[in-house]
């Protein structure tokens, strides 16, 4: 394939619509009108919406640096230098959501195009599409053993909710019956315990992408939340393509993970914990995607941890998988990365919950990732000094914070968004 940058690959973990209609904002960005917006006064709610715009700025800067060619696709890369070589599921998506003016331009409608070559003849969904022309099935180096032997857990999802919001854009998806297929096949490699995402401590599999490094065991909290959202995302978009029974089987096996996840609830650990075995921990990012999930009593608890154990959760901004000093429990490695490193990613997960108990606090913290975008250079995540580390001009690190606004400013679970 011929790609008009030269590219390397991903070194740590490492039939269309013509043109796309965008089915979300408009040029004003207009947002949809919030249910209730009790937990927020107009001059607070204001000052979100004047926040967000500033990040959209930065959003497109950094969209505009990544953009690549490949074969005449229209694609964007995870970050602006040659540290990621091609297209990850939530890397490319989390922009369009959080920034759907993006969804006007040709890379939307082209990754579609460009992933349903790449995927359809494959047994599961991979882990991404290299820009040589290479799926990728695992995390890991794509010349190296695979730190995943089965497939990652919550790779289904993660396609799917690109899928999704093409369709929703007004991409066609190109042969979705066989995408259905292929969707289904990948689901059933994903095992489920007490109804929620299973990974055998004897034999783990990689779970949630962002912790992929970790490779949390038993029953996985934020493997768990995006899957629900996955499944029904499933359901609504291939019906008709295939069978009613699946469909039906997506919806219950979605409602069973709904009912089911307050099983990962410890009020001793202060919230949910990232897993049953490893990771048997407060989870920052994901107290902050299942805080819908949680009854008032349970909220009530996890806004005590945030405040309690703020100074070692976040860092310019920044936010960590498992408050500090030291790293998820269980594992070997340096408290770094995933394992102790602060991430402008992390901060979408958290704003909307932060918002909902102490809204000018998610305010101050949104604004103090916004002062130190340029200063720590948009880094993929900021080692325990603040150094900033991984690629720089890291799309995520602007891309999730403006899904978690979008979610404040529309009054709605962030889980919605997944």
């Amino acid at each position: 394939m011929s790609v008009n940058n030269s590219l390397s690959r991903r070194q740590f973990m490492a039939s269309s619509a013509a043109s796309v209609g965008v089915a979300a904002w408009s040029s004003s960005l207009a947002f949809a009108q919030p249910a209730t917006q009790s937990s927020i006064n107009e001059k607070i709610l204001g000052e979100f919406k004047s926040l967000y715009k500033e990040y959209g700025g930065h959003m497109q800067k950094l969209v505009d640096l990544a953009k690549v060619t490949v074969d005449g696709y229209a694609l964007i890369r995870p970050c602006s230098s040659k540290w990621y070589n091609g297209l990850w599921h939530d890397d490319f998506t989390w922009p369009m959501i959080g920034y759907p003016e993006l969804q006007k331009g040709p890379e939307l409608n082209d990754a579609v195009r460009f992933v349903t070559r790449a995927s359809l003849d494959l047994p599961t969904v991979p882990d991404r599409v290299e820009y040589d022309g290479t799926p990728i099935m695992s995390p890991g180096g794509g010349d190296n053993r695979p730190m995943s032997e089965s497939m990652p857990l919550h790779l289904p999802s993660a396609w799917v909710r690109l899928l999704s919001y093409a369709a929703k854009a007004g991409c066609a998806i190109p042969e979705k019956e066989r995408w259905a297929q292929l969707i289904k096949r990948s689901y059933q490699q994903v095992p489920f315990a007490f109804d929620l995402v299973y990974s055998n401590p004897q034999r783990s599999i990689v779970g949630f992408g962002f912790m992929d490094s970790i490779r949390l065991t038993g029953l996985d909290l934020m493997t768990s939340l995006v899957t629900i959202r996955g499944l029904e995302r499933s359901a609504e978009l291939f019906k008709g393509a295939i069978d009613d029974e699946t469909i039906k089987q997506w919806k219950r096996q979605a409602a069973k993970i709904r009912k089911g996840i307050t099983r990962l609830f410890d009020e001793k650990i202060g919230g949910f914990m990232g897993a049953s075995r490893k990771g048997r921990a407060f989870s920052v990012w994901g107290n902050g995607l299942g805080w819908s999930l949680a009854d008032k009593n349970q909220q009530k608890i996890i806004a005590r941890t945030f405040t309690e154990k703020w100074s070692k959760i976040f860092l310019q901004g920044c936010t960590r998988q498992v408050p500090g000093p030291k790293g998820w429990p269980g594992t070997d490695r340096g408290v770094t990365y995933q394992n102790g490193g602060y991430w402008g990613t992390g901060t979408g997960f958290v704003l909307p919950a932060i918002a909902d108990f102490d809204a000018p606090k998610a305010l101050a913290l949104a604004k103090e990732l916004l002062a130190n975008f340029e200063k720590i250079k948009y880094a993929e995540y900021l080692q325990q000094d603040g150094a900033p580390a991984g690629p720089m001009e890291f799309l995520g690190t602007v891309s999730m914070p403006m899904v978690g606004l979008r979610a404040i400013i529309e009054n709605k679970p962030l889980l919605d968004y997944m």
